[in-house]
């Protein structure tokens, strides 16, 4: 592969997320400062510790039929992405790329607990989510699922802009998804990962994350045969593994360091020129310290200067889903011209000492961005993406 492959053109992308069912929603939801942890009402939390999470309340109308959730998430998202953008290639030319940390996991959950037939453990494959968007979709090109813990969405669309560069598929559809279900919620809640508060992504208050649901996908071309209006471009992925422990990042930044300097050098672009920053930032003590260590390093002495966000205290950590929303999101901020702030972030503290665009929005067209992803088991992964002005 080259060192400095060419550029990949995204031209449309498309979400279903607790802020709103459709990309105008989610933005404005962002701009808005919007909160849409609730509590969660389609199952039961009483025997929890932390009952509330980014629950989408009513699925797209899109989806009516469709047993699985995390189909439904995935075709709710691929139906706002193709009302804005066409899918013109021939149909075994267009691959699908999903990346997801749990894929169907809460139709064996419903199998095994006798909720419903045996048969729901099919939909419980980690791939059937994927292949259910394809068919909806019409597409007969490489359908692949993509697991790397909550990196999994950055994994994907890195993955999908390599099947582009290697002449796999003339179109990809790509991104990210997870649900809400009471298996992953009682796991996070026995590692005391979840806040009985409000998510503050590196205030000096942070106590941990509320899980969210959502889907992102986008849909990315060869630059050279990109058509029309786009969103922008994928000019850099890369990921690395630190494996220091199964659910802690590793104390050194190690891994993440290593995938941003891979997506940056990929990118041909050096840190001092990128203009924003969408973090990780799960609100979690350890690990937004960390991130913010890791930034400073890589970022040097413009670290300071540029404007650093978390929007999981906007919609909560939405695992395989996040990475591909806060990609969509710095798209969205360099078209749109501003930032949306990170909501929760009140009170600074001393070991978290970056700009993380407190109280608003920011007016500001930022070219050049990156976008990272940590996950449990030392996964990691960065992006670097460039806006369309």
């Amino acid at each position: 592969m080259l060192l400095h492959p060419e550029p990949v053109a995204v031209l449309a992308a498309g979400v279903v997320t607790p802020l709103g069912l459709d990309l105008d929603t989610f933005w404005s939801g962002l701009l808005g400062g919007g909160d849409a942890l609730t509590a969660i009402e389609r199952f039961r939390t009483d025997d929890l510790r932390v009952g509330r999470g980014g629950e989408i309340k009513k699925l797209p109308a899109v989806a009516a039929g469709l047993r699985s959730r995390a189909s439904a998430l995935l075709v709710g998202a691929a139906a706002d992405l193709r009302a804005r953008g066409r899918l013109g290639a021939a149909d075994d030319r267009i691959a699908v790329v999903v990346g997801t940390a749990l894929g169907g996991v809460e139709e064996i959950e419903h199998a095994l607990t006798g909720d419903d037939s045996p048969r729901r453990v099919l939909d419980g494959l980690y791939d059937a989510p994927a292949h259910a968007l394809a068919d909806w979709l019409g597409v007969r090109g490489p359908v692949l699922t993509v697991s790397a813990a909550c990196a999994s969405g950055a994994t994907a669309l890195g993955v999908g802009a390599d099947l582009l560069r290697e002449g796999a598929a003339d179109l990809v559809v790509a991104g990210g998804y997870d649900v809400l279900c009471r298996f992953v919620l009682r796991g996070f809640d026995v590692l005391r990962s979840l806040t009985r508060e409000r998510v503050r992504p590196f205030d000096r208050r942070r106590s941990g994350l509320l899980l969210g649901e959502a889907a992102g996908l986008l849909l990315l071309a060869r630059e050279r045969d990109a058509r029309g209006p786009r969103l922008g471009r994928l000019r850099g992925h890369g990921s690395a593994s630190d494996a220091s422990h199964i659910a802690a990042p590793d104390p050194g930044g190690r891994g993440l360091e290593a995938a941003i300097r891979a997506a940056l050098a990929e990118a041909d672009v050096a840190p001092g020129d990128l203009d924003f920053v969408s973090a990780h930032g799960t609100g979690t003590p350890l690990n937004d310290r960390i991130e913010t260590a890791v930034l400073r390093r890589v970022l040097g002495p413009r670290a300071s200067a540029i404007p650093v966000n978390s929007i999981k205290g906007a919609l909560g950590h939405t695992m395989g889903a996040a990475a591909a929303l806060e990609a969509i999101m710095c798209l969205l901020a360099a078209r749109e011209g501003l930032i949306p702030p990170t909501v929760g972030y009140e009170e600074p503290d001393p070991a978290c000492d970056l700009d993380y665009v407190p109280g608003g929005c920011r007016p500001a067209r930022p070219r050049l961005m990156l976008s990272t992803s940590l996950g449990f088991g030392g996964c990691n992964a960065a992006l670097v993406l460039e806006g369309v002005r």
